[in-house]
């Protein structure tokens, strides 16, 4: 079983959620400028069409009217046409959409319903998002002109693979809202999803509102680092950053990107923390696991009253239980981040890694994996993973078959993954009745973990050897679990914490007797 590295060079990149969980955040809230960019604003073409559906909502009242005129409202920032159709939403919640209402309550500055804090993850797999698709597409051939379905849509088909389908609702969505910060945020995630963030960063500097918007100037700085070409809007990031007097919600992410960039070229320390002091002052979960990630080079405290109300907050606190051994925690924490971005690849593993640690079968962890990779056909760390899933459920054949997936997209020098494709080969092997062969293998992959520089998946490596010589009753079992567990001690890491543990709880269901195992495995 593969673990992903964590991220070297995190970045500040717009998430990608439904519109509901959006409005949540507050990256749909209006920058609140003064009357003259609303008139500006108002000579949009867009403002026909909202004339045209007020005109249609007050005629003939219904949930689909108001729905779209509601969003459109939103999208335009004109509460003031849109206030009755808004209600009637929210007295008719049981007839609409969770993104309509959740639109409703925005343009009503109405609380959204709920905490902060991460609850109990709701399922989450391939069912569940091809579920939306078949949710949302009647609704858009009803409502065909609300850009935020179309936004929903994509991020659906994107989670399913299916990057062409998604790159067209897109493209929908941004005709129909082509100055939306919310729809120009989705498709530089899209475009560097699809690795493809040269693309990113033209869209954001082809929009005349990108140097007005903290927000976009925020993406075009973090997609052009990513892409690696200079930010073009690093001057005018700083003044937003020196000079802003509105809300600071809307300068966290610049302020994060800035002060990575500024990280990145050696700037000097006191400038960068005082960037990322700011990030914090009202900041989105983003900027938090911004600063989390550059916590061992930055000293900038994260203040937990504060973070304990910052929306959404999922993958600054997965990690922080991750590294706690705070297993259980932590896998909540991580399913809540595949919710929110179904189509990324970290939390689905990480998710995915932890229900196979913890769970008494690889069920969950196999159904997670095969969302994955639906969306992610070629990652050798979750083909390798479905490998070692499969073989725990003795379904050898289709895991013969991920392994040598694993193997073709695995690059010769990724040593990473490497020891782990040599040690899945060795739980096959054992799997299929040749013990010897694969002990000879399981060592080899702790071998070349530990020249390789990585000496605690060398311990993983053994620790699950002994698993399997316990398994079959192997006479060599107790020398190679004590010789794991010693070695396990010199480390404080929570991927040892985690094989120890998970070991533990396998010798329990074997019924291994209690002699056979040392008692610091049950301390």
């Amino acid at each position: 079983m593969s673990l992903p590295a964590r991220p070297r060079n995190r970045r500040v990149l717009p998430r990608w959620r439904d519109t509901r969980a959006a409005v949540e955040t507050g990256e749909m809230r209006s920058l609140q400028r003064a009357g003259a960019d609303e008139k500006a604003r108002a000579q949009q073409a867009g403002v026909q069409r909202l004339v045209t559906l007020q005109r249609e909502f007050g005629a003939k009242p219904s949930v689909g009217r108001a729905a779209e005129l509601t969003g459109t409202a939103v999208l335009m920032n004109r509460p003031d046409v849109a206030e009755e159709a808004a209600v009637y939403l929210l007295l008719n919640a049981e007839q609409t959409t969770p993104a309509a209402l959740a639109s409703a309550r925005t343009l009503l500055a109405l609380p959204a319903p709920g905490e902060a804090g991460i609850q109990a993850p709701q399922s989450t797999g391939l069912l569940t998002v091809q579920a939306e698709v078949r949710r949302l597409r009647p609704l858009l051939r009803e409502f065909p002109h609300n850009p935020l379905m179309h936004l929903d849509l994509a991020r659906a088909y994107a989670a399913l693979g299916q990057a062409q389908r998604a790159e067209r609702h897109l493209q929908v969505a941004l005709a129909l809202a082509p100055q939306h910060r919310f729809a120009l945020r989705t498709a530089v995630r899209f475009h560097v999803h699809t690795h493809d963030p040269r693309a990113a960063v033209t869209l954001l500097r082809r929009s005349v509102r990108t140097p007005h918007d903290p927000w976009l100037i925020a993406a075009e700085i973090s997609a052009s680092m990513v892409a690696g070409v200079a930010p073009r809007f690093v001057r005018r990031a700083r003044d937003l950053v020196e000079n802003w007097d509105l809300d600071p919600l809307h300068i966290s992410e610049l302020a994060a990107a800035l002060g990575t960039l500024e990280l990145k070229d050696g700037g000097k320390s006191k400038r960068v923390r005082k960037m990322f002091r700011q990030a914090l002052e009202q900041p989105t979960e983003n900027a938090v696991a911004q600063v989390q990630w550059v916590a061992p080079q930055v000293q900038v405290p994260l203040d937990e009253q504060l973070l304990k109300s910052v929306p959404r907050n999922f993958e600054m606190r997965a990690w922080e239980r991750y590294s706690l051994s705070r297993f259980e925690a932590a896998r909540d924490a991580f399913e809540c981040w595949l919710q929110d971005e179904p189509f990324a690849s970290t939390p689905v593993i990480m998710a995915a890694y932890l229900a196979g640690a913890l769970d008494p079968t690889p069920a969950r962890a196999i159904e997670l994996t095969r969302l994955g990779l639906t969306a992610h056909p070629a990652d050798e760390v979750m083909l390798n993973n479905m490998a070692f899933y499969l073989a725990i459920a003795d379904q050898l054949d289709d895991a013969e078959a991920y392994l040598r997936r694993a193997q073709a997209a695995t690059a010769p020098g990724n040593v990473w993954n490497g020891a782990n494709l040599v040690a899945t080969q060795g739980l096959l092997l054992f799997r299929r009745g040749q013990p010897d062969a694969g002990v000879q293998l399981y060592e080899a992959a702790a071998a070349l973990a530990k020249r390789s520089a990585f000496p605690q998946r060398a311990v993983i490596a053994q620790l699950n050897l002994a698993r399997e010589l316990l398994r079959c009753g192997d006479e060599r079992a107790p020398a190679v679990l004590l010789r794991a567990l010693e070695e396990a001690r010199a480390f404080t890491s929570p991927d040892v914490d985690l094989a120890v543990a998970h070991l533990r709880t396998q010798m329990q269901r074997l019924g291994v007797p209690p002699e056979v195992l040392p008692p610091t495995l049950f301390g």
